[in-house]
């Protein structure tokens, strides 16, 4: 036998504002579904050219060893004069670029060579880069790209156009200020 079961019956204007409930939600998720990757989309062909017109510099440390790292730190500062002559130009053409890594070469030679280096011009894969609120995804772009050694370290990455680099002028400007503590201050103050 069967047990009798109490049916209850809800009122129809609760299963009207259930059901009005749920064509509204149907109706955001759909408006979702439809406009939010149209604003994605928007936003990132924004992004994509203004990265596409981008110089890149990438220098790529042997290994992640602390000396392997502190090579490629030096190389970097013995090379960024000659990226900040490229950040600097208006106009930078393709005889340029091979002018540039001539440079670099040179240099590599004269003050590093105890350092095996390859140096590519021209279109290198980049890994993704994550640069402030800006996100650089992985592609190919137009850059000089220096390898130490086997380059399986981390790098030092530079984005010239618009300068990602920091330019020597704005660490000279910056001071730090000392650090001051009101309620130490107005104590001395007395003692004055």
């Amino acid at each position: 036998m069967l047990n009798e079961y109490k049916i209850v019956r809800f009122p129809k204007i609760n299963i009207f504002l259930a059901f009005v409930k749920l064509v509204l939600l149907a109706l955001v998720l759909q408006l979702c579904i439809l406009y939010i990757p149209e604003l994605v989309g928007l936003a990132k062909e924004t992004s994509d050219s203004e990265q596409e017109s981008d110089f890149r510099v990438r220098v790529i440390a042997n290994s992640n060893t602390a000396a392997d790292q502190l090579e490629k730190e030096k190389l970097v500062e013995g090379l960024k004069p000659y990226f900040l002559q490229v950040a600097n130009a208006q106009s930078v053409d393709n005889e340029q670029f091979v002018v540039l890594k001539q440079q670099i070469e040179k240099e590599i030679k004269e003050n590093y060579p105890q350092l095996y280096t390859q140096v590519a011009i021209g279109d290198n894969l980049f890994p993704p880069k994550r640069q402030n609120a800006s996100i650089y995804p992985q592609n190919v772009y137009q850059s000089i790209v220096v390898k130490i050694g086997d380059g399986r370290g981390d790098n030092w990455w530079c984005s010239i156009f618009p300068s990602v680099c920091e330019p020597e002028k704005e660490k000279e400007e910056e001071k730090e200020e000392p650090v001051t503590f009101f309620i130490w201050e107005w104590i001395k103050g007395f003692f004055d």
